[in-house]
């Protein structure tokens, strides 16, 4: 389950949980994009009315833009010199602020972030994505998605871990129609939904 963050209190929430987790591994807290689109993961089977809904995961995407001086990915890798980004820039998306609290994590809560991904990929059409992803995490998206994750350069060591600069080829990904029907499990009038060329 994720919701968009549209409200005063959703941002709070959003914030709250990001930030726990700069302070907890010594993370850099970048800049809240103005012009990002953020999404609360929430804690399933916490939606009744009357009960406050649970984050437990943020992510973030923002329209790339590789002169962007606070870009969290530009300045720590320069995805701009790759071919694919430079032919396709109005068409990629940074990837920020992706967490999914640790009590949470590998009790099947990833399955929320691939939903948040194909939610933003279906209403933004980004030919890329790209990231610096925490080493685990990478992992796991390339085990999702396999072929059309991409991982380019050398790791990047932090405090506390190492970030892997990732290269996500959204259009790849979504051609798999019936690999998406499996993974995410939707349909929409019996047919998959994919990406405009």
């Amino acid at each position: 389950m994720y919701e968009i963050v549209n409200t005063s209190g959703q941002q709070k929430k959003f914030e709250k949980t990001w930030e726990y987790f700069c302070k907890k591994f010594n993370w850099v807290n970048d800049p809240y994009a103005l012009n990002g689109i953020r999404y609360n993961l929430l804690l399933p089977g916490n939606n009744r009315i009357f009960r406050r809904r649970k984050v437990i995961g943020t992510i973030e995407f923002i329209p790339y833009d590789p002169a962007n001086p606070p870009s969290t990915v530009e300045g720590r890798y320069k995805f701009s010199t790759h071919k694919e980004i430079q032919s396709h820039q109005q068409k990629v998306w940074e990837i920020d602020k992706l967490c999914i609290h640790e009590t949470y994590q590998r009790k099947g809560n990833f399955e929320s972030v691939l939903h948040i991904l194909y939610d933003h990929a279906m209403t933004h059409y980004p030919k890329y994505y790209v990231a610096l992803m925490e080493k685990r995490l990478y992992r796991m998206v390339k085990f999702y998605y396999g072929y059309g994750v991409e991982k380019k350069g050398e790791e990047l060591l932090g405090p506390t871990s190492s970030l892997v600069p990732v290269i996500i080829d959204v259009e790849q990904i979504t051609s798999r129609q019936e690999y998406l029907e499996k993974l995410i499990g939707k349909k929409r009038e019996g047919k998959y939904y994919s990406l405009p060329l």
